[in-house]
């Protein structure tokens, strides 16, 4: 097996990691406590929803496709730079992004406990986590999950997951501002405060 035919795999098998350690087996153990839904969205039509569901559904669902396709046939379109897949230090870097962000995002969930859900919830208290990774990031999860794609993307350097980073990264700065706006309005100056004290990102 080639390295090209070893490099195509890694993508998926990281996604495959994500959805169960991040998603999957998040939803359980929230749903297992007895917290509030770890759903928050909903099909309604209005901004706060169509960004969710874009976020959480829609740009996972075509990723995930794009991947299995790349895995299985090798077809993966055109590179953004005929000759970027040639430095293999690139795609380490990729994939040591990959790795770290998957752990980050985990730890980061983990430091949620059951208040962790996916959207926001305008109908349920939702607690103001301040320590962990919240202590160095407002939003540590988003961050490792821009962490993610920016790491597919080194790994991956085609037209097709540019677009895909692109659209995250659209879509991800947009979700934090609701949810920044829902927690302003819940906690008011000590989120505030905390906003003052802990950066968006880094």
């Amino acid at each position: 097996m080639t390295n090209e035919i070893l490099w195509r795999y890694v993508p998926l098998m990281h996604a495959l990691m994500f959805g169960t350690a991040a998603v999957g087996s998040r939803i359980f153990l929230v749903l297992r406590k007895g917290g509030s839904h770890p759903v928050s969205f909903t099909l309604g039509d209005d901004a706060q929803n169509w960004v969710a569901r874009s976020f959480y559904v829609g740009l996972p669902v075509a990723d995930a496709a794009f991947l299995v396709i790349y895995g299985l046939t090798g077809a993966h379109g055109p590179f953004v730079f005929d000759g970027l897949p040639r430095h293999h230090a690139i795609r380490w870097i990729g994939a040591l992004s990959l790795v770290v962000s998957l752990v980050w995002v985990v730890w980061s969930q983990a430091a949620m406990g059951s208040a962790w859900r996916m959207g926001v919830n305008d109908h349920a208290p939702t607690e103001l986590i301040m320590n962990g990774p919240f202590a160095i990031s407002r939003h540590p999860v988003y961050l490792g999950i821009r962490g993610s794609m920016a790491g597919q993307l080194l790994v991956l350097p085609t037209w097709p997951v540019l677009v895909f980073w692109l659209v995250s990264e659209v879509l991800v700065q947009v979700q934090v501002r609701f949810e920044e706006a829902r927690m302003l309005s819940m906690h008011e100056t000590r989120y505030a405060a905390y906003c003052a004290r802990v950066r968006r990102w880094l």
